[in-house]
């Protein structure tokens, strides 16, 4: 027991006695602001102009993140013209979310949000909130300057799906216990007759089967992520514009990850010339405390009802400890948030084992390995200390 408190004490004395370099270039390299301010996004506007694609990862469950996502597409939008906001819904959802933000009718948030892929954000005010908020945004804009959610993800909601189609054409199909997906492929190419001649509606029944399909092929997830974006980027001419996309934290590293490609690493490799041009922004939480469904954890750590308030924090050697931690501890004061630039010219991450390293001594979560060492996963990271959880509806 001696030995392990020498070993363990060492160890924090070790990092941050070798910290100071870092700790200097953090401080140097970033904007930091109280928890409720929000960010200038003036120390990464030369990036996002030289960029194509704008890649925000966070970590399901946490208040501060929904808080910055609305932020900054507000300035993405204002600043540099980005119309375009890839989301993790799938075509159907993403679609219902476009008629809400025309319309307002709550019903069809509700809706949207049921069975959305994001656990955490399923009747969850914070989640919820924050779509209320783009809406809000959204009425504010004239005709010319509206934006639209695309949605990318694979099928969750095939209920839902089946609903969407139904409206279209008057021969419904059951929405029942188990979809016949076979019926489903042959009203999609019925109503594709019916509206032959109107565009917008063949697009969707078009990625409305590609998707169904993919879905009876039991396509991985993120190859499906992947096909929906590339496919919808071609289709509405984006090569000559910026997007946006605001993802689960997985999806928008820009290099492999635990032996394959998270869907920013496809992008990068893929056809759409978007190599060197796609700008990866990961959230990292300190502090704080995330929504998590009650059922996924042993029950002494459960709280009562069906989400719960959980404290989580990238220091903690039991369930993970992100070495270098301390560095951003030591240069984010509590209750405030950092956005910070993570590959300037004079950056001592580039040939660095911190960050890179990743304790833990429970096997609880399943740890990233970043297998391509010294490449740029990520361009920025927003640190963020004391983040509430994202509150769940009723709890």
């Amino acid at each position: 027991m001696i030995i392990g408190l020498i070993a363990y004490g060492g160890f924090h004395l070790v990092e941050y006695a070798t910290g100071g370099s870092y700790v200097e270039y953090l401080s140097d390299n970033a904007e930091t602001v109280a928890l409720d301010e929000n960010f200038s996004y003036e120390l990464m506007a030369d990036d996002i102009s030289k960029n194509k694609v704008i890649l925000v990862g966070e970590i399901h469950g946490f208040k501060v993140p929904c808080d910055v996502d609305v932020d900054f597409f507000k300035y993405l939008h204002s600043v540099h013209n980005v119309r375009h906001y890839f989301i993790e819904m799938d075509f159907v959802q993403a679609t219902l979310l476009n008629t809400y933000m025309e319309s307002g009718d709550e019903a069809i948030l509700t809706e949207v949000l049921k069975r959305w892929a994001v656990i955490q954000g399923r009747n969850n005010q914070d989640y919820y909130n924050k779509y209320v908020a783009f809406h809000q945004y959204y009425q504010s804009l004239s005709a010319e300057d509206k934006f639209i959610f695309v949605g990318v993800d694979r099928i969750q909601d095939l209920g839902l799906t089946v609903e969407y189609v139904n409206k279209l054409f008057d021969q419904p199909i059951a929405v029942g216990a188990k979809i016949n997906t076979d019926s489903l492929f042959q009203q999609l190419d019925l109503a594709a007759e019916r509206y032959s001649h109107a565009a917008d509606t063949l697009l969707l029944l078009h990625n409305v089967k590609r998707n169904v399909q993919s879905l009876k092929n039991e396509v991985n997830r993120e190859e499906i992520l992947f096909d929906n974006f590339h496919h919808l980027y071609r289709h509405h001419g984006l090569a000559q514009f910026k997007v946006y996309g605001f993802f689960g934290l997985y999806h928008i590293f820009q290099y492999r990850v635990s032996g394959a490609d998270p869907l920013a690493s496809k992008l990068r490799q893929s056809d759409l010339g978007l190599e060197g041009n796609i700008l990866s922004v990961n959230f990292m939480l300190n502090e704080s405390y995330t929504a998590m469904p009650s059922n996924a954890l042993p029950a002494f750590m459960q709280d009562e009802g069906k989400y719960t308030r959980m404290a989580i924090g990238a220091d903690n050697m039991l369930f993970m400890y992100i070495y270098g931690i301390k560095d951003f501890k030591r240069m984010t004061p509590e209750y405030h948030k950092s956005l910070i630039k993570m590959n300037a010219d004079d950056s001592p991450y580039e040939d660095s084992n911190r960050l890179n390293l990743t304790i833990q001594l429970l096997p609880v979560t399943e740890l990233f390995e970043m297998n391509d060492k010294g490449k740029p996963y990520v361009q920025y990271t927003i640190f963020v200390r004391n983040s509430d959880w994202a509150a769940p509806m009723g709890q």
